[in-house]
C-alpha cells in the first residue's frame, strides 16, 4: 500500500459534496450515492526512466497520461470521476513523483486528494516501469446523447507517438480540466475522446449511439490520425453554443468544427439492417 491517501479517518470529500471517504488499515470506502458505478482503467508498461524500459520517458509524464486517459474517458460520458487507484510496480521512494502527479490529476479532474489510493513494490526489485491506473465514478441517471442538428467540435488535434513528440505543454493535447469545464457547462449533449482510431471513427461511435449520422466538413484536422493518449477529443452540442464553449479551453488549444449530426436516412438506415 502506498502513500497516496492522505486523508484522516473520516473525510467529507470538496469536489462531491455527497461522497465521504473513511480510511481502514489498507482499505479505502466510499460512501457514494445510490447509483450506477462506472470504472475506466489505463496501463503503461516499458515506457519510462528505468534500465529495461523499451521507451524513455519521464515518470510524472508518464503517470499523467496513465490517468488522463480513464478520467477522460468518465468525465466525457457526464460521469462524475470519485476514486482514483494506481498501482505502480516500483518502490514507493522512487513513484512518489508519479504519486504526486496522481494528486494533481484528480484534483484537475474533480476528485478530492483523499479519494486516491494505490500501492507501490517494496518487497521485490524491479527494473521496469508498470503502471495501472483505475477511475471509479457514477453514471448519472440520464446519459449524454447527441441530438439531430449538433455540430461536432474536436477540441485539441490528433498527435501520437512516434509519429509525434507527445510532450508535456503542446497546445494540442486538451487538458483535463478543460475537458471537465466542458461537460460541466450543460451545454455539451456528448462528448467522446479520441484514440487510436482517429477523430472520424470516434465521431462515428458518438453518432450512432444517439441513432444519428455523421457527416464531415473539409478541415486541417487529420481526421484518421492516431489521437494516442486522448490527446484530443470530439464533443456535440447545438451550433449556437460552439462560440461559448471555446472560451472554456486555452486560447491556444485547436477547435475545429469538423462536421454535423443528422438523422439517418431511409437508405442508411435499410443498408445497416442488411450488415
Amino acid at each position: 500500500m502506498n502513500d497516496t491517501v492522505t486523508a484522516p479517518n473520516h473525510v467529507q470529500s470538496p469536489s462531491h459534496a455527497h461522497v465521504s471517504v473513511t480510511r481502514l488499515r489498507d482499505l479505502l470506502l466510499a460512501d457514494i450515492p445510490a447509483s450506477r458505478l462506472v470504472i475506466a482503467c489505463d496501463t503503461i508498461g516499458g515506457i519510462g526512466p528505468r534500465p529495461n524500459d523499451s521507451y524513455p520517458a519521464d515518470p510524472v509524464w508518464c503517470a499523467h497520461l496513465g490517468a488522463r486517459v480513464p478520467l477522460l474517458e468518465l468525465l466525457c460520458a457526464g460521469a462524475p470521476p470519485l476514486i482514483l487507484v494506481d498501482t505502480l510496480c516500483q518502490d514507493s521512494a522512487s513513484a512518489q513523483p508519479m504519486i504526486d502527479e496522481f494528486r494533481r490529476c484528480a484534483v484537475a479532474a474533480g476528485i478530492g486528494p483523499d479519494a486516491v489510493t494505490g500501492s507501490t513494490e517494496d518487497n521485490v526489485a524491479t527494473t521496469q516501469t508498470g503502471i495501472g491506473v483505475t477511475i471509479i465514478g457514477v453514471m448519472p441517471d440520464n446519459l449524454p446523447t447527441a441530438l439531430d442538428g449538433d455540430a461536432m467540435v474536436c477540441v485539441g488535434a490528433p498527435i501520437s507517438a512516434p509519429d509525434d513528440d507527445v510532450t508535456p505543454g503542446r497546445r494540442e493535447i486538451v487538458d483535463v480540466a478543460e475537458v471537465r469545464a466542458l461537460m460541466t457547462s450543460g451545454k455539451v449533449h456528448d462528448c467522446i475522446p479520441v484514440g487510436s482510431h482517429g477523430v472520424a471513427w470516434e465521431a462515428r461511435q458518438l453518432a450512432s449511439t444517439a441513432g444519428l449520422q455523421a457527416t464531415f466538413h473539409t478541415t486541417g484536422v487529420d481526421l484518421n490520425h492516431s489521437g494516442g493518449p486522448s490527446t484530443c477529443l470530439v464533443l456535440a452540442c447545438d451550433e449556437g453554443d460552439v462560440e461559448e464553449l471555446r472560451g472554456l479551453v486555452a486560447p491556444e488549444r485547436p477547435w475545429e468544427v469538423v462536421g454535423r449530426l443528422a438523422a439517418r436516412s431511409s437508405r442508411h438506415l435499410s443498408t445497416t439492417a442488411r450488415r
